[in-house]
């Protein structure tokens, strides 16, 4: 925010904020009275209170959304307390929220141009690869997910006003994070997977190894996979708070949050997380080059933990070498995947240029594993690879208008990064560092993986995209600053 804005606002005073707030919190009492259900009542009345600090500091707004993302609370609501979707009520709140600041500062939100043209660019190949579909379909479902996920992007760009707005999102996923993986550790430590812990720490008894089967958490999502991929999305930004913040303590929270999490992603048993584990506490430990006996501490604490590994972890990880193998030997959900991924590679040479229709994958599967002879399964499965999915639903255009979204992340958090830097601002350098191995971690499990739960991925990045503008802004806030401090 310019000088001259702050000027307009305090001439302004809070009216427009009160106003936006005060019938964001109308609205959302009126519909919790109207649905009759305790628990909704109890939400929309705390709404009251809560959309006036939406609406009031984008701070709040950021760190709700990144938090609420990522404990998965909209799905928690629903399968668990019979709560409608609360999704769509709090980007309505935060966007009267951009809205009421806009009117009272006079400054129009900026940095979204990316992430409107590049995520704007995917959704629209995705939608428009539903024409081509071969079967009939319904595209209104998967097109309104699509369009809720991605539109996250945007909605994050447009809260990232401020420096201070990027280290509340970063503290709100990694305090989200841990609690996830706490209630998990907790959960595995006791037993008591009887609980589900309000939905947020469920789990389930799944093979393991060969005949082998035990207990694999999955936190609030009911996967252990995809849950493990949401813990190893997180853990750099915990990491980055471990070493970036200056206090001892808000220190030692980071590395409380990185503990848990990476114990948590390793109860999951997922083999994907595992891999994307190590791949981005390498890809930290070379950005910020912690001293040798820091390495040392956490070299030696990795080897004593390995005789407290659940048991067959080791053997599971083991089983990665079969990837690709068909034989009768091979493990069943190793041949498992390369059906799935072998399927998803034929309905791309069949339709290099349209896809099979986004969301379509599961509807085709069945015709085209059939002739495989590695493993025919009964039900309609999942592509289980980010990638492949795309391709095999949408194509050419569709991996071309992904390739973009992440290739112009990416940049934007180069650009960010060196604006940063050049500015004097190491925070939210390092930050930028941490959500780029962030968004390395989501793509390594996503080889593994399908795009069903990919909320967090979308958030981070519509952060990334809006980091260039974000650094422009506080760069030449600093300039700003800069002259007065000489003088006084």
């Amino acid at each position: 925010m310019t000088t001259a804005a702050r000027g307009r606002l305090a001439r302004r005073g809070p009216g427009p904020y009160v106003i936006g707030a005060g019938a964001a919190g109308a609205v959302a009492a009126g519909l919790a009275v109207g649905s009759g259900q305790p628990i909704v009542l109890v939400a929309g009345l705390a709404g009251l209170a809560g959309a006036a600090l939406l609406v009031l500091d984008e701070r709040w707004a950021i760190g709700t959304l990144s938090a609420f993302v990522v404990l998965h609370l909209a799905e928690v609501a629903t399968d668990f307390h019979g709560a409608p979707s609360l999704l769509q009520p709090l980007i309505g709140v935060l966007l009267l929220g951009v809205a009421a600041r806009w009117a009272a500062t006079g400054t129009r939100p900026s940095g979204i141009g990316g992430a409107v043209l590049l995520v704007g660019a995917y959704v629209g190949v995705a939608v428009g690869s539903l024409l081509f579909a071969a079967g009939p379909v319904d595209p209104f479902a998967d097109a309104q997910v699509l369009l809720k996920d991605a539109g996250l992007a945007i909605v994050a760009g447009l809260l990232l006003s401020r420096a201070s707005s990027l280290r509340v999102a970063a503290w709100a996923m990694v305090a989200a994070g841990g609690v996830l993986a706490a209630l998990s550790v907790f959960q595995f430590a006791t037993g008591t997977y009887g609980s589900a812990y309000g939905g947020l720490a469920q789990s389930s008894v799944e093979q393991i190894v060969g005949t082998y089967d035990d207990i694999r958490i999955s936190g609030p999502i009911g996967d252990p996979n995809f849950y493990g991929q949401l813990l190893v999305t997180i853990l750099p930004l915990a990491l980055d708070r471990m070493w970036g913040e200056r206090r001892l303590l808000l220190r030692v929270a980071g590395g409380g949050a990185a503990a848990l999490i990476s114990a948590a992603a390793v109860l999951t048993f997922s083999r994907g997380t595992a891999v994307a584990l190590v791949a981005v506490l390498v890809m930290m430990a070379l950005v910020y080059r912690p001293s040798l006996k820091s390495m040392a501490a956490v070299a030696l604490a990795g080897a004593l933990a390995i005789p407290f590994l659940p048991p067959g972890y080791t053997e599971r990880l083991l089983t990665l070498s079969d990837v690709g193998t068909v034989q009768g030997s091979t493990d069943a959900s190793i041949r498992g995947r390369t059906a799935e991924l072998t399927a998803g590679w034929l309905m791309f040479a069949d339709h290099p240029l349209t896809g099979v229709g986004y969301g379509q994958y599961d509807e085709n599967y069945q015709d085209y594993v059939a002739g495989l002879g590695i493993e025919l399964r009964s039900e309609d499965r999942d592509a289980h690879s980010f990638y492949l999915e795309i391709a095999a639903e949408t194509g050419l255009p569709g991996v071309l208008a992904m390739g973009a979204v992440l290739a112009g992340a990416f940049v934007a958090l180069r650009r960010s990064r060196r604006s940063f830097e050049a500015a004097g601002l190491d925070g939210p350098a390092r930050t930028s560092r941490a959500l780029a191995a962030s968004l390395v971690g989501f793509l390594i499990t996503a080889l593994f993986l399908h795009h069903d739960y990919s909320r967090p991925f979308w958030v981070i990045v519509g952060l990334a995209l809006a980091m260039p503008a974000l650094a422009s802004r506080e760069a030449s806030l600093a300039a700003e600053a800069a002259p007065e401090e000489v003088t006084a």
